[in-house]
């Protein structure tokens, strides 16, 4: 694609803000952004490694929106459980690639999709299994693990969801 073909290029979001591009920006050989305005003529750049598709119009994720609604993972906050009791502070987060895993509180890890973070941490109660998940004899979940999204798929494809449920009870 030649630059002269994107410029008044209509440029649309995946969430929905529409534009068009003014002009592209490049660096160390090669291009870095896209300079837009929406219908008002507020100016915004687009990365170009956040776009999606080219075509007749150019469809980018918009990261500036997902980073502005963002929230800080700040160690130290208080943590307590759905019924109030002080649990410990956050000592730290484990990721994988971008991904919080989850939140390491006193001598316990807990699954970050548990956690509901502001001034303090909440910790929605969560189900451990009480017991391995066997299938035919082997372990296919250990006893211990948090009953989350990502183990009951597990359980689902080695058929075995119905036990991880009531083994979490």
């Amino acid at each position: 694609m030649n630059i002269s073909e994107l410029f008044g290029k209509k440029i649309v979001s995946t969430q929905g803000k529409v534009g068009y591009i003014i002009s592209v920006y490049g660096g160390a050989g090669r291009v870095e952004c896209l300079l837009c305005a929406d219908a008002e003529e507020n100016e915004f750049t687009v990365d170009v490694k956040n776009i999606v598709s080219l075509g007749e119009k150019v469809i980018y994720e918009d990261r500036e929106s997902a980073i502005k609604s963002a929230k800080p993972l700040r160690l130290g906050r208080a943590v307590f459980d759905e019924k109030g009791i002080y649990i410990g502070d956050v000592e730290d987060y484990i990721f994988a690639k971008d991904k919080p895993l989850k939140a390491k509180i006193g001598k316990k890890n807990y699954p970050a999709e548990g956690l509901v973070c502001g001034d303090v941490v909440i910790v929605k109660n969560t189900k451990r299994l009480k017991s391995d998940v066997l299938k035919n004899g082997k372990v296919i979940i250990k006893k211990g693990t948090s009953v989350t999204s990502e183990v009951l798929l597990k359980a689902r494809e080695n058929g075995e969801y119905v036990q991880t449920n009531l083994k979490s009870i």
